[in-house]
């Protein structure tokens, strides 16, 4: 399946480097995604509380809270409105359209340049937001601080799409990071089902600053960590029990695993079946993984998405 692309293995971005930092699964519960998510093996945060700073620092809740399934390289996120705002309000109406993942976060170390080159090339931008939120530690109380860019509502219909950056990553990614049950190791393909797979990953990758090439029935676009992968609604059929939810969507993630024995132990204990279960992958069905399918796949395998259905 050819050699592992797209993985500059280092948590933060340099230089020009564009990352695909974490993705968002937008639940109406955050107690019942959490256990769910343990259940597969993860290690799931406390609910936190997300708060902006203002223009004098003041910190206002944004709308959100989530709860984090950190990996070595990248998280998962799980996110539910808790306040009525205009962001908690978005999340409220994607969930109506399908529960599941809603959310890519890219990583660019410079937010306010990634900013102006997008606005340049005419996308609407909203101003960056200084994303704060509180951390117990061994210490004491530490502040989580993130710079977070996002388009206009409806420039993305895929989703929120967004840039962010971690300007603490010490809190969010421990070193060394803990082992998790199910040997999941890092964040690397989203797959994306558009009614046009070509022009969706030509936005796509006008925002992330990369070029797109087609890969067999896919169009990826390759990030300096992770990729992009978009396909049309013909790809349903091709992954055995998987029914598309409302299209556009963000059909499915795909995570590193450094041991797929632990991770089938892991499900087999859970009593959770995986949809599609070969030498190098396991994928989850979405009733079991919050609404959309989760790849886990060997190292090796350049191309998860292309692994599934071959």
């Amino acid at each position: 399946m050819g050699a592992p692309q797209n993985w500059a293995d280092r948590q933060l971005p340099v230089g020009d480097d564009v990352f695909l930092d974490h993705v968002g699964i937008f639940t109406a519960d955050l107690g019942a995604a959490g256990a769910q998510l343990s259940r597969l093996g993860f290690a799931v945060s406390p609910v936190n509380l997300q708060q902006n700073a203002d223009a004098e620092g003041r910190l206002k809740p944004s709308g959100t809270s989530n709860r984090l399934a950190v990996l070595r390289r990248g998280f998962l996120e799980v996110l539910a409105a808790t306040h009525d705002t205009p962001l908690g309000d978005q999340l409220k109406a994607a969930l109506a359209r399908y529960a599941g993942l809603h959310l890519i976060a890219l990583s660019h170390a410079d937010i306010p340049r990634e900013r102006e080159r997008l606005v340049a090339l005419g996308f609407a931008m909203q101003e960056v937001v200084n994303l704060r939120r509180h951390k117990q530690t061994a210490e004491g109380l530490r502040e989580v601080r993130w710079s977070v860019l996002r388009p206009q509502p409806g420039v993305m219909p895929e989703g929120r799409v967004q840039f962010a950056y971690c300007h603490t990553p010490e809190l969010t990614w421990p070193e060394p990071p803990a082992p998790l049950a199910n040997a999941a190791d890092g964040l690397t393909d989203i797959l994306l089902c558009v009614e046009d797979r070509r022009a969706a990953a030509d936005r796509f990758g006008r925002f992330a600053g990369r070029d797109p090439h087609d890969d067999g029935p896919f169009t990826v676009v390759p990030l300096d960590r992770g990729r992009l992968v978009f396909a049309g609604a013909d790809i349903g059929p091709a992954i055995p029990n998987f029914i598309l939810p409302n299209m556009p969507c963000m059909a499915g993630q795909a995570l590193r695993c450094t041991d797929l024995e632990r991770l089938r132990a892991v499900l087999a204990r859970a009593n959770i079946r995986p949809v599609a279960d070969r030498g190098s992958f396991v994928c989850v069905d979405p009733g079991d993984a919050l609404g959309s399918l989760l790849l886990f796949h060997d190292a090796t395998v350049a191309s998860p998405w292309a692994a599934v259905i071959a």
